[in-house]
């Protein structure tokens, strides 16, 4: 099938290696980048690429809620993230729940590596084996308990804003045990392990803007100002 395809990897020095291999496998009219989040945005509105594929690590944890982002953004390209470094399994099925059709591991070995590639040009769905087993194992579809609900996001909020978990407790009128459950679901949700992770990957995923800043600070009703303090 025609159509152009834009690779979007950090191994800036392997992309011509990388293009000349796509081309050789029948992917027309190749381009290749290291560009993120807006500049890449640009980049495929003004080339119109029939294909992405992305670097499953390119926003290291991130990619796949960035992968995610892309679909809502381009409801026709064909997006697949492609792994040619080590990247966990349980976190690459998150692809396929953020709405990429294919998974491709080069790690499954050559001949399994090209045969994702081409379904790709078929037009067939595809999703590393290994992944796969990761999907088909889940006693339910992750789509609801990958997004947090509001009052995580209030957690979120505060967290951002500075406070401690007993201050949370206090402005949300919840009890200790609750926040830390909410604080433990976001870590999951975001797949990092502190609370200084949780705001990092916050404020990179957009789900926390510079305007939300003080956000608590008018409805607290016992802290007047974001503390930043220990655990």
């Amino acid at each position: 099938m025609k159509g152009t395809t834009l690779l979007v990897s950090r191994y800036t020095k392997l992309l011509p290696h990388f293009k000349k291999r796509l081309e050789a496998l029948g992917f027309n009219d190749v381009h290749v980048t290291d560009k993120e989040k807006d500049s890449l945005n640009m980049l495929i509105n003004e080339i119109k690429p029939r294909y992405l594929l992305i670097s499953s690590n390119f926003y290291y944890a991130a990619t796949p809620y960035m992968v995610g982002q892309l679909v809502r953004l381009f409801p026709r390209m064909t997006i697949a993230a492609v792994t040619t470094a080590p990247f966990p399994d349980d976190l690459a099925a998150n692809f396929i729940f953020h709405g990429a059709g294919y998974y491709i591991n080069l790690f499954d070995g050559l001949d399994e590596f090209y045969h994702g590639l081409h379904c790709i040009l078929q037009g067939k769905k595809y999703v590393s084996p290994a992944v796969q087993n990761i999907i088909n194992d889940l006693s339910e579809w992750p789509e609801v308990k990958k997004k947090a609900n509001q009052r995580q996001i209030e957690v979120l909020l505060m967290l951002c804003n500075g406070y401690c978990n007993i201050d949370i407790a206090d402005c949300l009128h919840i009890s200790r045990k609750t926040v830390d459950y909410h604080i433990n679901t976001l870590k999951k949700v975001l797949h990092v392990h502190t609370r200084e992770q949780i705001i990092c990957m916050a404020f990179y995923l957009d789900m926390v803007r510079k305007e939300d800043m003080g956000f608590f600070a008018k409805k607290a009703t016992k802290i007047n100002k974001p503390k930043w303090r220990a655990k």
